[in-house]
Order: C-alpha cells, then sequence, then structure tokens
C-alpha cells in the first residue's frame, strides 16, 4: 500500500503556499475559517505551523517517532478531507491536541487488541515529561533541574500531564477539563493541586 504524504500546493504564479508568511492570517479563527471554505494556502500554513509543536505533544503520549508521524499524516488528511464538516475554533493548537490524541490513543488500542486478542485493553498511554529545556532559560541550576525531573518522574502519567498542558502550553484549566476528560473544573483544580503539592515537597 502507497504511503500516504501531503505534498504542498502552488499559487496560481507558481509560488509554494508553505512560503506564505504567517501574517497572511491575522488570528487562527481566520485561518482556520479559510481552511473550511478551501482555502490551501491556509491548510498549508496550519500544517507547516503547527507539525512539530504536535510532533513533540505526541511524543511525549507514545514515544514512537514513525507512529506519531504517521498518526499526524493520517489527522491531517482526514481533517483535510472532511474540513467542510468541522466545527469552530479560536485556538488551532488546542483543536489540534484534541485530534491527535483521540488518534494516537485510538491507534494505540487497535494494536493492543490485534497483539492481545480479546483481552481487555486499556488507554495504555504514558505521558513523558521533561523540564530540561523549558528551564533553561530561567536561571536554575543543573542540582535544581535534575531534581525537578527526578521528582516529575515519580508522578504518575496523568499528574505529568496536566502539568505540561498548564505550565508548558498555557491551557486553561477547562480546556485541561475537556483535553483531558476530566469530570469537571474541580477535579483538574484538584489533580493541578497534588502534582504541584508533590513537587515543591521533593524539592
Amino acid at each position: 500500500m502507497p504511503e500516504k504524504k501531503l505534498s504542498p500546493s502552488y499559487h496560481e504564479s507558481g509560488k509554494v503556499l508553505s512560503d506564505i508568511s504567517p501574517s497572511a492570517f491575522r488570528s487562527d479563527t481566520s485561518a482556520w475559517n479559510a481552511f473550511r471554505l478551501g482555502n490551501e494556502s491556509a491548510f498549508i500554513f496550519i500544517y507547516e505551523r503547527y507539525f512539530n509543536i504536535l510532533y513533540e505533544y505526541g511524543f511525549r503520549i507514545i514515544s514512537d517517532s514513525s507512529v506519531v508521524k504517521d498518526a499526524l499524516q493520517d489527522m491531517f488528511i482526514n481533517l483535510r478531507e472532511r474540513r467542510q464538516y468541522l466545527g469552530d475554533t479560536d485556538d488551532i493548537k488546542f483543536y489540534l491536541f484534541k485530534c491527535l490524541k483521540r488518534r494516537l490513543i485510538k491507534d494505540h488500542a487497535a494494536w493492543q487488541a490485534k497483539k492481545n486478542g480479546l483481552e481487555e485493553i486499556s488507554e495504555g498511554i504514558h505521558f513523558t515529561l521533561s523540564f530540561e529545556s523549558q528551564l533553561i532559560d530561567q536561571q536554575l541550576t543543573k542540582e535544581k533541574i535534575t531534581k525537578l525531573n527526578a521528582a516529575i518522574a515519580q508522578l504518575s502519567s496523568r499528574k505529568r500531564e496536566i502539568i505540561y498542558y498548564s505550565f508548558y502550553e498555557g491551557l486553561s484549566y477547562l480546556q485541561i477539563q475537556e483535553i483531558m476528560g476530566l469530570e469537571n473544573q474541580q477535579t483538574t483544580r484538584n489533580l493541578m493541586y497534588k502534582a504541584i503539592k508533590y513537587l515543591r515537597k521533593m524539592i
């Protein structure tokens, strides 16, 4: 079966659309709406702006480069084919995070089912997180960064995930609740509190 790949589109002038400046779209809303209406330059803009961000995010969920890249390609192909049916968004990154996470979990569950037959399957993801690169500009000593990473490694996958969304991606509690499938914002705050409390205790 031939590999599915996305290829760049072109203006009538022959200019590659991937060369379009980010300023061509004033906001995520304008880029997303243009994409939904069939604007190929908007699609390429979204693809190139968010691919690496999404790859890094996906690799934290499933540490397999080929799996993440395949999931990303499939996700973008599916979005492109179904764009007229997509809903509104004013935060493309958050929208794509949700899409990618669902696809990775689905792909992982399918792999588990194939491997284990009719055995019960679980979500099976182990969210990874290291603050080495994130803290490099905050003038923390190597010792403190090492201690923090050691403490993070002791957190549950869910607590590592919520720390990532809040401190690295800057998501709101409402967005975190939605992407993690938590019951309500109070549950979200409680999980965050427990994660931070543990980290403070360890460092």
